[in-house]
């Protein structure tokens, strides 16, 4: 995947989308400086109870303790609480952002980007990195502010009550410091891997249960359960190996604190034998140390978070810095007459060998029809996809009523356009809502049924109980092959656009289906440019214009007669299909 360069670091990028969020996250700081405060005066108070429950034995210690410490803890977990949802209020409101402008990208991809990513790592990148960045995000911002300020304040008290004692612990600072540089540097790498291996595993998935049929007709289990189970382990290793690292931060960072904590035991309890500390100074200054120690560990164990959240966001901007379909026009155009022309086109795949088209150049009349015809790779769905700008030409221009498509804007090209493809693509929705689909504008039911009966539907939809509404499943999974086409083929009806792209728009249909769809594109063709890609070529007697093609190149134009009078590759291909529907007809008929 190609990016942009970008220049600012992933976590600086996340937390750029926090300022219009400033006041929840205000008040999330004020609740989270209210429970640092009672932190230290918790510490506070049980060493000035020491002193007047132990020394003083004043008598309402015993009625005002147990509330002052009720009355604490609550204020502690109430801020705990308000600062915990607000930031993941925050968080999710981010979230939303970023998976929107991740998506409105990833369907503005060109064709070449489209075709390089896998579909795992591209719904890993929306379900698990996003998530991931940004429930992170929100521990962080807690953590961070709310247990620093803790630690900060219980710092001051132990400065406050004895600063020699706390200088000792200062020792242990370089050795943690160390700890979690390294922890940091090899959690952020292996959650990278772990990133990408979890998009390969969704990529094998979504393969796998695409291809059920063909799994159990080719016996295929224990090879696509070997496939999955490399990924699976694979993950699982990585998994693991995440938390070695994260399991052994954890502990030598307690271990280095505990030895400061130790350390400082030891030179409390001889400050006490010579008098120097009192019993009271003593409770005080260990209860803001043990009040200390989650926070630290909590601090410590950011180290990883930030890693993996780094990792995370480092995924997300990638996606968001892909460059998009480039859109140069500034001309807009209004409905067009049909007229196409191709002058000199050269296209060729990235990584390919040699040019998909050479020196293309075919001129459309206005309402024409323009079979493509020709060997697989011949280079017909390379002119389709270029019409709609999927493609760029390499070298050469198009023009669509004598305007070359890159003074044109992608918005007012495909407006133009409807088509319909060999690989039909449905949305788990009704049938209406899929044949309505794209129309750019609201569409009657009235509209919807007249081109679902120009596509043969309506004998489908009177058979289902819920007629149009009924839903068809993910990709329409619950049509046949033929209907699903139908459905297609209703929707490019619908739209009504005055160029027509038909690659195999027929090839799935029976031949009944065929003969009725053949005569409603018959009447369609009247006032508009129709571009045929048809391997049945009893589909294209009617063209105005046939064009063969060979590895990229024109070998010969003309109509259906006049191509079978030259007797070349048409004419060819004319009689060996012909001689096989003669040998099936005779077959039939014996």
């Amino acid at each position: 995947m190609k990016v942009n360069p970008v220049n600012k670091e992933p976590l600086y990028r996340l937390f750029s989308y926090l300022p219009p969020y400033k006041g929840y996250i205000f008040l999330a700081l004020i609740a989270m400086v209210i429970a640092a405060a009672t932190s230290s005066l918790m510490a506070l108070l049980m060493g000035k109870l020491t002193d007047l429950g132990f020394y003083q034995k004043n008598g309402l210690v015993a009625i005002w303790a147990p509330i002052a410490l009720i009355g604490i803890s609550v204020l502690h977990g109430g801020g705990q609480f308000c600062s915990s949802y607000l930031l993941q209020m925050v968080s999710q409101k981010v979230l939303v952002q970023i998976r929107g402008l991740m998506f409105d990208n990833m369907i503005r991809w060109p064709e070449e980007t489209v075709q390089q990513e896998q579909s795992g790592r591209v719904v890993s990148r929306f379900v698990n990195e996003a998530s991931q960045a940004l429930s992170s995000a929100s521990e962080v911002l807690t953590v961070l502010v709310r247990d620093s300020l803790q630690v900060i304040a219980l710092m001051c008290v132990l400065l406050w009550h004895n600063w020699q004692l706390t200088a000792v612990t200062l020792v242990v600072a370089p050795f943690l410091v160390v700890i979690l540089r390294t922890v940091s540097k090899k959690l952020k790498k292996l959650t990278s891997d772990s990133q990408v291996t979890f998009g390969a595993m969704l990529n094998v998935l979504g393969e796998t249960y695409k291809s059920e049929r063909l799994i159990k007709v080719y016996d295929a289990y224990k090879f696509e359960a070997e496939r999955f189970g490399h990924v699976n382990r694979r993950l699982q290793g990585l998994t693991m190996r995440q938390q070695v690292v994260k399991g052994l931060g954890t502990p030598l960072t307690q271990l280095v604190s505990m030895c400061g904590v130790s350390v400082v035991v030891f030179v409390a309890l001889v400050q006490a034998q010579h008098g120097t500390l009192s019993l009271s100074e003593f409770v005080t200054y260990i209860s803001a140390m043990l009040l200390m120690m989650p926070a630290i560990r909590k601090l410590a164990n950011l180290n990883g978070t930030i890693a993996r959240m780094a990792a995370a966001a480092e995924s997300l901007f990638q996606m968001i810095d892909v460059p998009l379909e480039k859109d140069p026009g500034t001309k807009i155009l209004g409905r067009a007459k049909g007229k196409v022309e191709f002058r000199n086109v050269c296209y060729k795949y990235p990584q390919a060998l040699e040019p998909s088209l050479k020196d293309f150049s075919l001129k459309v009349e206005a309402g024409s029809m323009v079979a493509l015809v020709g060997a697989s790779g011949a280079g017909k769905s390379t002119i389709i996809n270029m019409i709609p700008r999927f493609m760029i030409p390499a070298s050469g221009e198009i023009l669509m009523d004598d305007i070359p498509q890159n003074e044109l804007t992608l918005a007012s090209i495909r407006e133009q356009i409807a088509i319909v493809t060999q690989e039909v693509m449905l949305f788990d929705d009704t049938i209406a809502a899929n044949i309505a689909f794209g129309a750019g504008r609201e569409v009657s039911e009235e509209e919807i049924m007249k081109a679902a009966e120009a596509a043969y539907l309506l004998p489908l939809i009177q058979s289902l109980p819920e007629g149009i509404n009924t839903r068809i499943g993910e990709s329409g999974a619950k049509l046949s092959g033929g209907q699903r086409q139908r459905v297609s083929i209703a929707r490019a009806l619908l739209k009504n656009a005055p160029i027509l792209l038909l690659d195999e728009a027929t090839s799935a249909l029976d031949t009944e289906s065929e003969k009725y769809i053949q005569a409603s594109l018959d009447k369609l063709r009247s006032g508009r440019t129709s571009f045929v890609v048809a391997h049945r070529l009893s589909t294209i007697v009617d063209a105005d214009c046939i064009v063969v093609l060979d590895q990229g190149a024109i070998v010969e134009t003309g109509t259906h007669f006049e191509l079978l009078q030259k007797d070349g590759p048409y004419a060819h291909l004319y009689k060996i299909q012909f001689s096989k529907q003669v040998d099936k007809h005779h077959s039939e008929g014996k």
